[in-house]
């Protein structure tokens, strides 16, 4: 519902505002996610930050005109950088005209008005039922473990999200603005890897390293620093001592810096997040029908 409305009034309203940046992008590699008239692509392009830096990022486009062979490596395509989206992802293709459906807006309009009207009967219905009975309904919560299931689902997603946070892989609303300021005004280096410590295996045989490392910046001090990084437990080429790795450190506070990796490669954070949101929407879900079935069925 949100994606209805969002983007292209949002962009509007922030190439006024002056929140848009326009750069030239080299296209890396592309990946056709869905096929057809119109493919979906998902392009890998590299760019430089507002520091003059060249990051990685990945955007997902529809091509209206395959014929035009737009979007092929090696190629340069116009992205924006919306810095109003922060800490969210601003990279977006470029256009000189933000272009409106009516038709989509209509359907959405329509998406809105139904889902509003459908919660208002849903909920006037029930509450109306507890309201006019309300010492018929109170035995029956009294008697009922739909309570019990909503404290259940209360403290599962509190500590599901507790313990992906404690890992690493889920990060706060402070985490994710100081990642983005690494990630568009950051400055890249090369460290040297000073202690490592295995922290024990996240996923899919995965091993989590926390690393502490040495790093030389812009003036020519030795700043210290760490991080965490996640490799393959049998893989060959784990961190260790004396080793190298790419981080980005902020130029204004060199205390603050990343490995690159961890920065550029947000897939699995992605991918847990929206597991997390399904897993918290099934339990609501079932929440809901059983807070149902109690007042209906008493």
């Amino acid at each position: 519902m949100y994606n209805c409305f969002s983007r292209s009034f949002c962009i509007l309203k922030n190439r006024k505002s002056g929140s848009i940046t326009t750069k030239e992008a080299s296209i890396i590699s592309v990946n056709t996610i869905k096929k057809g008239k119109k493919p979906l692509l998902e392009l890998l392009v590299l760019f430089e930050n507002f520091s003059g830096y060249h990051i990685h990022r990945k955007i997902r486009v529809w091509d209206s005109k395959p014929h035009l062979k737009r979007f092929e490596p090696d190629k340069t395509i116009p992205i924006g950088l919306n810095i109003a989206r922060k800490p969210k992802d601003p990279v977006f293709l470029s256009q000189q005209m933000c272009r409106f459906s009516f038709a989509l807006v209509i359907i959405c309009t329509i998406k809105l008005v139904v889902y509003a009207m459908c919660c208002y009967i849903f909920m006037g219905e029930v509450f109306e039922m507890v309201i006019y009975n309300h010492r018929k309904y109170e035995a029956v919560f009294k008697n009922s473990h739909t309570w019990e299931i909503g404290l259940i689902f209360i403290g599962v997603s509190l500590l599901l999200f507790l313990l992906l946070q404690k890992i690493g892989v889920l990060v706060n609303g402070k985490t994710l603005s100081q990642n983005w300021n690494l990630l568009y005004y950051g400055i890249g280096a090369t460290a040297t890897v000073t202690a490592q410590k295995n922290m024990g295996t996240l996923t899919k045989n995965n091993m989590v390293q926390q690393l502490s490392y040495i790093f030389k910046n812009h003036w020519g001090k030795k700043i210290e620093g760490s991080d965490k990084k996640i490799v393959e437990k049998d893989a060959t080429d784990s961190i260790s001592e004396s080793d190298q790795v790419e981080i980005m450190y902020l130029p204004n506070d060199t205390s603050i810096s990343r490995i690159t990796e961890n920065l550029e490669s947000q897939e699995f954070t992605r991918f847990l997040n929206v597991v997390f949101m399904v897993v918290v929407f099934i339990f609501s879900m079932i929440f809901v029908v059983a807070f149902y079935k109690t007042v209906v069925g008493a």
